[in-house]
């Protein structure tokens, strides 16, 4: 039985549905970045899912993912990749927060280097002596002449001597209009060398050819690979802005490394590699809550047992576990860009938060855009954030502030993230009164 008409009638309601609070899944997802095993090859840059360990291993024989699964997460995503240029990957990329990078890969691999070859003048006179020949480098050719050459043409001078003859060819690189966006050259002597103007991998890709149209050869390429630079490699995020784990065994690197913004650098020795790292990061990620998890059992002893050791780490601000004779292997510190590591996320939450709420106001309520109606959505939003970060004790305070700028509503907030008690060494000192 329906309502009756007198009440349709007489009182007409319109039933406006809330929005839904927004999916916060995402924050405690995780990506492992490892190589193809076998028969994988083709699914290079593509994101699976996994739900076990199994079906991890499906994929890769990298085996990183167990101390996920073994600190408490039910799934993770695995993207194959032969190397750490992950922009076009991770364009678009929106079913998890954090990826690490497993031991499959070193730090060489992460850090950005340029591909490049070495071009070596040997007798410049055979450039032009039996044939004109010509250099091209993607696609563009540089023909030698005896005469002079103008700046930026497809050309170089050939005369001389052989270190006049390589600054001729530097030259005109570095001035062509097409290659001088896309490699840099310098020389020695005689000997030249052309880098790709950007680290990573796609410079890789670039062609590097000599043509001899008769006679003696006047110089050679060395250092490429398939007629073609080398040596480009290097971490390549692109777009995507959520937090990064690394680990080494190299402590100038995960120095360096602690520094970059949402980037965690984590101590791992030869023999266990990233496991710690993946444990701590499993344990993050599975709680109830946001918890920082330092001093919680981790699975492997990295070797770090003597405190000259930890307070070289701790300095640096590199995540790592410590062995104690009576505690066993413990998670000594564990920070992201020298910050809690909850921070980031906290940070991504109340942003997601401060969105949903303050969608599902203006859904529910059609307020017009004035002063009055600013000051009551900022009391709403600042209501919420106090209820759901500042008296849960995850935030130590915020504040909100909606403001209307040319009839749009504009909020902007400040959030104080403490450190928490064990992110910073209690050090005392015990004086003794006679």
């Amino acid at each position: 039985m329906g309502r009756d008409l007198l009440l349709d009638y007489a009182f007409p309601i319109e039933a406006i549905e809330p929005l839904a609070e927004p999916s916060k899944a995402y924050l405690n997802r995780v990506c492992v970045v490892a190589k193809p095993k076998s028969g994988q090859e083709s699914n290079v840059g593509t994101i699976f899912q996994c739900l076990s360990m199994a079906e991890v291993a499906v994929r890769t024989n990298n085996t990183n993912a167990q101390q996920l699964f073994n600190a408490g997460l039910t799934q993770c995503y695995v993207l194959l990749a032969n190397d750490l240029d992950l922009s076009t990957y991770l364009a678009t990329a929106k079913t998890f927060f954090t990826v690490l990078i497993s031991d499959d890969f070193n730090k060489d691999d992460i850090t950005a280097n340029q591909a490049q070859g070495v071009f070596t003048v040997s007798d410049y006179t055979h450039f032009t002596q039996s044939g004109i020949d010509t250099i091209t480098i993607n696609g563009v050719v540089l023909t030698a002449q005896t005469t002079a050459v103008v700046a930026g043409d497809p050309t170089f001078q050939s005369a001389t001597s052989n270190n006049a003859t390589a600054n001729s060819i530097v030259a005109q690189i570095n001035a062509h209009p097409t290659l001088k966006n896309v490699v840099i050259a310098s020389t020695v002597d005689n000997v030249i060398t052309v880098k790709a103007k950007n680290a990573g991998s796609a410079g890789n890709l670039i062609t590097a050819i000599y043509t001899n149209n008769g006679g003696t050869a006047g110089g050679a390429w060395t250092g490429l690979v398939s007629g073609k630079l080398a040596g480009g490699d290097g971490l390549f995020l692109g777009t995507w802005n959520g937090v990064l784990g690394v680990s080494s065994d190299n402590l100038a690197f995960l120095e360096a490394q602690a520094m970059i913004t949402k980037r965690t650098a984590f101590f791992g020795n030869a023999t266990n590699g990233a496991k710690s790292m993946f444990f701590a990061f499993g344990k993050l990620l599975a709680g109830a809550t946001w918890r920082n998890q330092q001093y919680v059992e981790m699975p492997v002893n990295d070797g770090i047992d003597t405190l000259p050791e930890a307070k070289n780490l701790y300095d640096a601000r590199i995540s790592f576990a410590l062995n104690s004779d009576q505690y066993q292997n413990r998670l000594a510190f564990f920070a992201n860009n020298r910050q809690a590591i909850v921070a980031p996320y906290l940070r991504e939450l109340f942003e997601l938060m401060m969105q949903g709420w303050g969608v599902g106001y203006i859904a529910l309520n059609q307020p017009d855009y004035t002063i009055t109606q600013a000051s009551l959505l900022e009391d709403y939003l600042a209501g919420e954030a106090d209820k759901t970060f500042v008296q849960t004790n995850l935030i130590e305070n915020i504040s909100v502030k909606i403001s209307l700028v040319e009839n749009n509503f504009t909020a902007s907030g400040i959030l104080q993230i403490a450190e928490p008690k064990a992110l910073w060494r209690l050090s005392s000192v015990l004086t003794e009164i006679a």
